[in-house]
């Protein structure tokens, strides 16, 4: 079954050009699979962000207890590319 997931990556690396906004999230690396738990635990952070939607098939994730995020186990180039979540 696919499902949608968001991929979340620190805005000033985007900014400085360190990363570019069509990059694909790297094989193990966190991703959210539930939008309201993610844009709560960003704002706690308390950091400034870019995130990405991604579709993805149940087996290409490995689900973390809480029951919101999950470490990706492919290379998933998102549907669009990544922009800036206002969290104010």
């Amino acid at each position: 079954m696919v499902q949608t997931v968001w991929k979340h990556h620190i805005a000033e690396h985007f900014e400085d050009g360190t990363v570019l906004t069509d990059a694909s999230p790297a094989i193990g690396s966190t991703v959210f699979t539930d939008y309201d738990n993610m844009v709560n635990y960003l704002k706690r952070d308390g950091r400034r962000w870019y995130i990405a939607e991604l579709d993805v098939d149940e087996t290409e994730i490995e689900p973390f207890d809480n029951g919101y995020m999950a470490t990706i186990k492919v290379i998933k180039k998102p549907k669009k590319e990544y922009k800036y979540l206002c969290l104010n």
